[in-house]
């Protein structure tokens, strides 16, 4: 069977529409550019009418190869497909029969989708988003992401503009679905090859002729409302790309007939956003910038929809068979908006010694913390910061438990009701909506040196090496272990059935109270999962999760002890006020021992009871269902490294189990690992611990001082991808006089022992770069710089 290698990245039929002066041609205007034998480069146009099978098309563009053997599904069985019911899908467009356009609405912006990605410049876009990928890689990535911009284009303004009362008409490009964002000119970074700005972004347009005498413009819907009041680079509400949204199928604005000025605009822009090539059915069309005199941000103007036309966009509610409602607004939002988290801030009348308003609890005067930093690299001040919400949980906690009105945990501990538990998860479920824009409060990857640890997170363990690691770091991420509620079936809602988590709250709790001093003083940044905020990222994580762990093997033979050990604790603290004999039954069934053991260890429970602060002193309803306990190591490997690429953390670990893990994730040049800092960062293999950060909550002197300059330099190094051997050899000495310093012992301090790896190229994984490209995160780093293990058994 022959097999199709001349790729068409956009269609013949779609070429067709196009066609006015020719029968069968279209005239193409090639750009291209040469090298010059003095060093410089000369732009030469070419202009030549070809057929629509001659033109936008490359050889091999989708073909994979096996050996010899070469392989056109892709374009066969994928694009076969969407071209056939995309060429139906635009005809129905070009009609005004609303029924077509309902029939064929979810054809069209898969297509349009597709059409974005297929081309040499979107295969490109996909490109920058992995560190590398192979031809076959390539066109797997493409599939997985072809369909990330359907719901804001579903959810925004639709406008069908007609050029039929005009003599010029639509013209179209290699890459014909075309972002326009007034405040992006062409030669912005946003715009840079093979950049378009983002479609997230409030103001950016999508245009996207249909034929050359009507053409779709698509416009987020807060920007349409307000164009001028809008900020043209900020993320739209409810930016999540991969989600349902209920939209009408037939809005659309089609009352527009263009001028010959408002059409040569359009065709300005399209041509301009172009990669080498347009064509058009005339070959005057082809030089709209000969007619346009207006400025870029001008031409926004005739993009615009007609703001009367736009006020149908509002509140949804949809009634179901089963009595359900379901509520929606205009953004795709699921819940009412939280006012209470809103806040404002007019940086403008802040003055340069006033507390900053990020929010972020560092203590700095607003000159010395974000006075100069550049807004891309800012968390959000529009809403309360994690921090902030971090603190109104503790309040919350303390308040309901009655700790700030002489209760004591012991009475907590004999006291806990149904009604707490509800009532503190459900505040917390308010301060953490589905609709919350995680990516705007997480720090940004800004060059600070910042930790994320990743291990056990349980309030027995989060002190022994975790919290102590806050002194080293500018800033130390660390992860909530809170159930989010909204995120949960009623039947394992904390809120909804508080007596299944009586114990598991307890340790909720008290893990909260104890970070509370941390979390004020900035030491700490207690950071929420952020795939509680994006469904389709959690499905997608927790199936790599799943996959990676089909073994169900622990890596580290010290994690399962721990986690084994803590088990048994979880079991032994839940269970104290059951009587005597059911006690001895339990332990007897669960862990095999005889009827004296079970006796002895019970009596040795009992005496300890009051001392151990997790030993709940209440019976606890071991009912249907039984009691719901929880043992977190997160973020889990995917998360890790998602976490680490959007906030420009190092990642540290106590765990041998996620270290290996890690170790796997390392760039490889031909199957080898090299580690161009290794001579130099790997001499500092022990760590004093700062056990006096615990109890003063300032990072202390001395040797830990020391410890923390020689970090910071050499993630410095890392950083800048700098090799330069003497500064190399300088930092190395520095190194070793330290590690002699404290080999001797002069100061008394706790020693672990610290492995680095900084690899050359990093830790990456592709299927992690995979759910970065999907999610709402306007910036990341493309790889995991370094990993820093802390008492990790060799």
């Amino acid at each position: 069977m022959t097999k199709t290698r001349d790729n068409h990245y956009v269609p013949q039929w779609h070429q067709k529409g196009f066609i006015d002066e020719r029968d069968n041609q279209l005239c193409h205007l090639t750009r291209r550019i040469i090298d010059l034998k003095n060093g410089q480069t000369k732009v030469v146009n070419s202009k030549k009418w070809y057929t629509s099978t001659q033109q936008f098309y490359k050889k091999d563009l989708y073909s994979t190869f096996f050996g010899t053997k070469i392989n056109d599904d892709i374009e066969q069985k994928l694009f076969g497909p969407i071209d056939d019911n995309g060429s139906k899908a635009i005809r129905a467009f070009l009609t005004d029969d609303q029924s077509q356009w309902h029939h064929n609405f979810q054809d069209l912006f898969t297509y349009l989708d597709a059409q974005k990605l297929r081309t040499p410049k979107g295969l490109d876009w996909i490109q920058t988003k992995y560190l590398e990928l192979t031809q076959l890689q390539l066109m797997t990535e493409m599939q997985s992401l072809r369909s990330i911009h359907c719901t804001f284009w579903a959810e925004g303004v639709r406008e069908l503009v007609s050029a039929e009362n005009s003599d010029v008409k639509f013209i179209v490009s290699d890459h014909p679905v075309t972002i326009y964002n007034h405040a992006c000119p062409p030669d912005s970074e946003l715009c840079r090859y093979p950049n378009d700005p983002d479609i997230a972004l409030k103001g950016s347009q999508t245009i996207f002729p249909l034929d050359k005498n009507r053409c779709l413009i698509l416009t987020n819907l807060e920007y349409a409302q307000d164009p001028e009041n809008s900020n043209p680079l900020e993320q739209r509400a409810n930016a999540t790309r991969l989600r349902h949204s209920m939209v009408s199928t037939i809005e659309f604005i089609k009352t527009r007939k263009l001028t010959v000025a408002e059409v040569t605009q359009i065709n300005h822009v399209i041509k301009s956003r172009s990669q080498v090539s347009v064509a058009a059915g005339k070959e005057d069309w082809l030089y709209p910038e000969n007619d346009v005199t207006c400025e870029w941000g001008d031409l926004r103007h005739v993009l615009l929809p007609p703001k009367n036309e736009i006020n149908s966009y509002t509140d949804m509610y949809a009634k179901f068979e089963d009595g359900s409602i379901h509520y929606q607004d205009a953004y795709g939002r699921t819940a009412p908006q939280n006012q209470y988290l809103n806040k404002y801030t007019d940086e403008a009348k802040l003055g340069v010694n006033d507390p900053c308003g990020c929010g972020s609890g560092s203590g700095k005067k607003y000159k010395k913390c974000c006075r100069t930093v550049s807004s891309a690299l800012r968390t959000t001040w529009d809403v309360a910061s994690i921090r902030e919400r971090n603190l109104a949980f503790c309040k919350c906690i303390r308040d309901k438990l009655g700790l700030d009105r002489g209760k004591t945990w012991l009475d907590v501990r004999r006291e806990l009701s149904d009604v707490q538990i509800s009532e503190i998860y459900g505040f917390y479920s308010v301060l953490w909506p589905l609709d919350t824009d995680i990516y705007s409060l997480l720090p940004k990857s800004d060059g600070k040196f910042r930790g994320l640890y990743t291990g056990s997170l349980d309030v027995r363990t989060i002190s022994k090496l975790a919290l102590p690691m806050a002194s080293v770091f500018d800033e130390f991420l660390i992860e909530t272990p809170i159930t989010n509620p909204n995120n949960v079936k009623p039947e394992f809602s904390p809120v909804k059935s508080p007596s299944k988590y009586k114990y598991q709250a307890l340790k909720d709790f008290m893990f909260m109270l104890e970070l509370e001093p941390f979390i004020g003083l900035g030491l700490v940044n207690l950071i929420p999962d952020p795939s509680e905020f994006d469904l389709e990222l959690m499905r997608n994580m927790m199936d790599m999760a799943r996959d990676r762990s089909s073994s169900g093997k622990y890596l580290c033979e010290q994690d399962r002890k721990l986690h084994f050990h803590m088990m048994i604790e979880d079991f032994l603290n839940s269970i104290s006020m059951m009587p005597k004999d059911a006690k001895i039954r339990m332990l007897m069934h669960q862990f095999e021992m005889d009827e004296k053991v079970a006796g002895e260890t019970i009596d040795v429970l009992e005496l300890n009871a009051e001392a151990s602060p997790l030993m709940m002193l209440q019976k606890v309803n071991f009912g249907e269902g039984g009691q719901f306990y929880q043992l977190r190591m997160g973020p889990n490997y995917e998360m890790t490294m998602l976490i680490a690429q959007v906030t420009g953390s190092v990642v540290v670990t106590d765990s041998g189990s996620r270290w290996q893990e890690m170790i796997l994730a390392q760039h490889r040049n031909q199957g080898i690992v090299t580690y161009p800092w290794s001579e130099t960062v790997c001499q500092l293999n022990t760590l004093p611990i700062d056990y006096q950060l615990l109890k003063t909550l300032r990072k202390s002197h001395g040797y830990f001082a020391t410890a923390r300059d020689l970090l910071k330099s050499s993630d410095r190094l890392v950083l800048n991808d700098n090799r330069n051997e003497a500064q190399l050899a300088r930092l190395s000495a520095q190194i070793s006089n330290f590690v002699c310093e404290i080999g001797k012992g002069e100061e008394p301090s706790v020693m672990s022992n610290l492995k680095i790896l900084s690899p050359d190229g990093g830790f990456h994984d592709a299927m992690v770069q995979r759910l970065l490209a999907k999610s709402n995160c306007p910036k990341y780093d493309n790889k995991v710089r370094s990993v820093y293990g802390v008492g990790i058994p060799d």
